[in-house]
């Protein structure tokens, strides 16, 4: 049995170095944004540079992909643009023809329609989460986001989507996840001030938080189409053993447009989806940025009326951690979804909001009660219970298909 155990651990060793790296730039990635928002209160900025450096970054790491076989090969089909083609007689990667310039798929009108949703609720959820962020604990927020399923079902009801059978076990999923989010809500957000005005403050974070959550729902659903098809050769590859079939990152093929339009959408590669919709996000939100930050931006560095500003500080170093760790877990999210199967990301995932809440508590400083940890404890069950339901549901559906 250890042996059996050890051999496991030592096969899935960089999945699970994959998964420690992203629980710790993701708590650290959270606390960094707290920090900038803190002295430099302006979520649209946040959000504005985040999309663009976030283009940027994805664009370089294009190149480095392009330029370098052995790094384009690190990742899974479908992250970047098929630069090369596997030549079995020689065992090597051929350069496919192409040139530098077309380092992505060149925009077109079938791109802009996918990207643009997506752009949007990229858009509205950063504002939402990075004014909730600054106005209430890491925590909270990373606590309010583990109510989607609940509100995932909510909307597949409403929407007539196929979801889940409702069972007793399920709705006690519920039950218990939003009793263990209410107690950590609670908890975290007894301020020793008395001040009515940092209460309401308080109130309206929560809400930012819950609307964020609301508007990644309807991403997460909508995404379902672009990130998580199956395409044409999963069938034979099935057949063959590919030891990544359930994963949801689908492979990336250049497939003929007409037979694409009539079977299914069109596939495209993450990092090409990463550079479009940053920058669709990045103009859709540039108006409000334009009209609400940038004249305090303006009023801060020039010294207009300084004693009113809102701004404390700029911190330039922090603004580009926060960018880079933004990045960063983006990419082991294409990794880790290409790795493993759905119900294990999900797991993952999940267990990354337990990571962030444990760790902004040790970064507050305050004494954790025994309150916080038995609303965490709820919020694990309830989850566990949920994911159980899923993937119970999911092996009825392959045992007897409708």
């Amino acid at each position: 049995m250890f042996q059996q155990l050890s051999a496991s651990i030592r096969h899935n060793a960089h999945i699970i170095f994959l998964c420690i790296s992203w629980y710790f730039i993701s708590s650290l990635a959270s606390q960094v944004t707290k920090q900038v928002l803190t002295v430099c209160p302006l979520p649209l900025f946040l959000g504005e540079f985040q999309f663009i450096y976030t283009a940027v970054l994805a664009w370089f790491t294009c190149y480095i992909a392009y330029s370098f076989p052995g790094f384009y090969r690190i990742f899974p089909n479908g992250t970047f643009p098929e630069y090369y083609i596997d030549d079995r007689e020689t065992s090597r990667a051929a350069r496919k023809e192409s040139k530098l310039s077309s380092l992505i798929i060149p925009p077109s009108k079938p791109i802009l329609q996918t990207v643009l949703p997506l752009g949007l609720f990229q858009f509205v959820g950063k504002y939402f989460g990075h004014t909730a962020t600054s106005l209430v604990p890491v925590s909270t927020v990373a606590s309010i986001k583990t109510l989607s399923p609940m509100f995932i079902l909510l909307l597949q009801k409403i929407l007539k989507i196929s979801t889940l059978k409702i069972t007793l076990t399920l709705i006690f999923s519920l039950c218990t996840l939003v009793l263990g989010v209410w107690i950590i809500v609670q908890e975290d957000n007894r301020s020793p001030a008395s001040s009515n005005e940092l209460r309401e403050f308080s109130k309206y974070g929560v809400i930012c938080a819950m609307i964020s959550m609301f508007i990644f729902v309807l991403q997460n659903i909508y995404g379902k189409t672009v990130f998580t098809y199956r395409s044409q050769t999963d069938e034979s590859q099935s057949n063959s053993g590919f030891s990544r079939q359930e994963s949801p990152l689908p492979l990336y093929e250049k497939l003929d447009e007409k037979l694409v339009a009539k079977k299914k959408p069109k596939s495209y590669d993450k990092l090409t989806l990463m550079i479009y919709i940053s920058l669709v996000g990045f103009c859709l939100s540039f108006g409000w940025f334009i009209t609400l930050e940038l004249p305090v931006l303006f009023r801060y560095f020039f010294q207009i009326n300084s004693s009113s500003t809102v701004i404390k500080a700029f911190p330039v170093s922090l603004f580009l951690l926060n960018g880079t760790f933004h990045f960063i877990q983006a990419m082991i999210t294409f990794h880790l979804l290409g790795e493993v199967s759905t119900l294990t990301y999900s797991i993952a995932n999940l267990m990354k909001r337990f990571a962030i809440i444990a760790v902004s508590w040790v970064f507050i400083g305050r004494r954790i009660t025994w309150l916080q940890v038995f609303g965490l404890v709820l919020n694990t069950l309830g989850l566990f219970l949920y994911e159980r339901c899923t993937s119970q549901s999911k092996m009825k559906a392959k045992i007897r298909p409708e």
